[in-house]
C-alpha cells in the first residue's frame, strides 16, 4: 500500500495489483450514498483497495470544483483498485487508460426527482465538513442551506434545473460504454438484492450469500413517515409529481428534456 498525496490530501492506494480498475459513480440525490457503502463492504470482502475519492477530499474541506476536472486526480488512479464517490463524472480523469479501460458502474435518477430530493437536503439534512480557517465545501454548503431554507421547492428547483441537466450531460457518453453498467434508481430501490448481484457479475468479484441479509439490512431503510430533516426522506420514486405544481414540472421538463430523453424517462 502506498501513500499518495493530492493537493495535500492523503490516499491509500494498492500499487501491487493487475487487473483493472474499478469505478463507481452516481448523479448525486440518487441513492448514492446507499451505493457507496455496498460498494465498500463488496470490495472490502473481496480484499480490493476502495477509495473514496470525492468523500475524502470532501472531508479535507475540498469543493468538487476545485478537483474533478483536474489531472491531479490521475496521480492515484492504479489497476485493481475501486475508486468511488464519484457524484459528478471525474472529468479529470475521463482520457486515463485505466478508467477508459475499467469495469465502471453508474447510478442515475428521474432527475425531477433527484431536484426535489437535492432541495430538502440542502436544506435539512446535508453533511458538513468540519470548519477551518479557510473557505471551501462548508462554506459553500451553507450558503446553499441559506439559500434553499429562503427559497420555495418549485422556485429552487427550476433555478437548478440547468445544473442538473449538465452533470447528467456530462455523464451521457458512459451510456454507450461497453464496460459501464448502468442501473437506475427506480429499478433497483426495492430490488437491492438483484442489483448487487448484478454489480457482483459485472466486476468478476464475489460475496458470501449468508452475509447477504446483513449487507442488505444496513442499507434497506424504508421510511414510515416523511420528515424534511431526515437524510432518508422518502425513497419511493415519483415523488416530483406529489411535491410540484404541474407549471413547475413543464419548467422541469423543457429544461431537461435532453437527459429525459437520453436516460429514458418521460
Amino acid at each position: 500500500m502506498q501513500q499518495i498525496d493530492v493537493d495535500g490530501v492523503p490516499f491509500e492506494v494498492d500499487d501491487s495489483r493487475d487487473g483493472p480498475g474499478f469505478f463507481m459513480m452516481g448523479v448525486r440525490k440518487s441513492g448514492s450514498s446507499m451505493f457507496f457503502k455496498i460498494a465498500r463492504q463488496l470490495a472490502m470482502a473481496n480484499h480490493i483497495n476502495y477509495v473514496d475519492v470525492a468523500g475524502t477530499l470532501f472531508s479535507r474541506n475540498t469543493q468538487v470544483g476545485q478537483w474533478v476536472r483536474s489531472p491531479a486526480i490521475n496521480q492515484i488512479i492504479r489497476s485493481g483498485n475501486v475508486y468511488a464517490g464519484f457524484r459528478n463524472f471525474p472529468a479529470g480523469a475521463k482520457d486515463n487508460p485505466i478508467f477508459l479501460e475499467g469495469r465502471k458502474v453508474l447510478l442515475v435518477r428521474d432527475p425531477r426527482d433527484a431536484l426535489v430530493s437535492e432541495y430538502f437536503s440542502n436544506a435539512y439534512s446535508h453533511s458538513l465538513p468540519s470548519e477551518t480557517s479557510q473557505p471551501g465545501a462548508r462554506a459553500a454548503l451553507l450558503v446553499q442551506r441559506e439559500k434553499a431554507l429562503a427559497t420555495p421547492l418549485t422556485i429552487y428547483v427550476s433555478d437548478r434545473a440547468r445544473m442538473m441537466a449538465r452533470t447528467m450531460a456530462e455523464y451521457q457518453p458512459m451510456l454507450a460504454d461497453p464496460r459501464c453498467l448502468v442501473f437506475r434508481y427506480e429499478g433497483i430501490i426495492f430490488s437491492k438484492r438483484s442489483m448487487i448481484k448484478r454489480l457482483l457479475a459485472h466486476f468478476g468479484w464475489e460475496f458470501p450469500e449468508a452475509r447477504m441479509d446483513a449487507l442488505l439490512a444496513s442499507v434497506d431503510v424504508r421510511p414510515q413517515t416523511e420528515k424534511a430533516e431526515n437524510f432518508i426522506r422518502k425513497v419511493t420514486p415519483g415523488d416530483h409529481k406529489e411535491k410540484l405544481d404541474e407549471a413547475t414540472i413543464e419548467v422541469l421538463n423543457a429544461e431537461l428534456a435532453g437527459v429525459l430523453k437520453a436516460y429514458g424517462y418521460h
